[in-house]
């Protein structure tokens, strides 16, 4: 009987593991933005230890509004700007024009996913309409992807090549020169 109990807890515990995070956000709290909320995301490669530069970043896939699912390792052969805050965080809030700006003056040659940190697709949204931004907003929920690249702080910023590589990570808010700068600097 307890190899069977045991068993059982292991069977929930990896059927929760490979579960994609959903949760719908309100109507009302949409209405008349223009943002960009992916309510449900999935780590895609499980794994250990810190990231360093010129490791593959680790792949996750979110799903946009209308229904198209995206993997990171999809958009290969651009240069991908990873963001990782919260709505409380206040750098994160603050770097967030910035963010916009670059990616706006990129016209289409820079991908930005900004990935928040353990808080419902609501509050996402309640955020989004108070700083426009024309970039998915990726809800990772449960924290999985977040704690696969080694999120302790907030913001913290990826820069990955166009092969799909870490070419450098940024601790704190970013600023647009800044940003500018490790935009560059990606291959």
């Amino acid at each position: 009987m307890k190899h069977y109990v045991l068993l059982l807890i292991f069977t929930l515990l990896l059927v929760g593991c490979g579960r994609a995070e959903t949760t719908a956000v309100p109507a009302d709290l949409l209405e008349g933005s223009t943002a960009i909320i992916a309510v449900e995301s999935r780590l895609l490669e499980r794994g250990s230890g810190k990231l360093v530069e010129g490791d593959r970043a680790p792949d996750f896939s979110f799903t946009l509004p209308d229904g198209t699912t995206q993997r990171l390792s999809d958009l290969q052969g651009r240069p991908v700007v990873l963001n990782f805050w919260a709505s409380w965080c206040l750098p994160c809030i603050e770097e967030m024009p910035a963010i916009e700006q670059v990616y706006q003056a990129a016209e289409g040659d820079l991908v930005v996913l900004a990935v928040n940190r353990n808080e419902l697709p609501a509050a996402i949204a309640r955020f989004a309409n108070t700083v426009e931004v024309s970039f998915p907003l990726i809800a990772d929920v449960t924290g999985t992807i977040g704690e696969r690249y080694s999120i302790t702080s907030l913001p913290v910023t990826y820069f990955i090549n166009r092969d799909g590589t870490i070419r450098a990570r940024h601790i704190g808010a970013l600023s647009e020169t800044m940003l500018a700068e490790r935009i560059q600097a990606l291959e």
